[in-house]
């Protein structure tokens, strides 16, 4: 039988230990890009609801006061 030399058997437990390391900060980052996948989607869905929150609260504003520019700092409505 043979056999390889001490060298050799610590070159690969090194390389073997070395895959076994970067496979699980592989594993952490995958696992902290779902969870900001998740966040991102997330906050762009609350992003649209808030976008469409504030359509529909101008609508309504326009149907009560008509059309026209609104200045934020005064609240005067200016028409054309």
């Amino acid at each position: 039988m043979s056999k390889i030399t001490e060298e050799e058997l610590q070159n690969v437990k090194g390389g073997r230990e070395k895959v076994s390391i970067i496979a699980e900060y592989l594993s952490e980052l995958v696992l902290q890009q779902t969870v900001l996948d998740n966040l991102v989607k997330n906050t762009k869905q609350e992003f649209l609801d808030s976008v469409s929150d504030e359509e529909k609260y101008f609508a309504e504003l326009n149907k009560k006061y008509g059309e026209g520019l609104l200045n934020i700092e005064t609240g005067e409505i200016e028409t054309s």
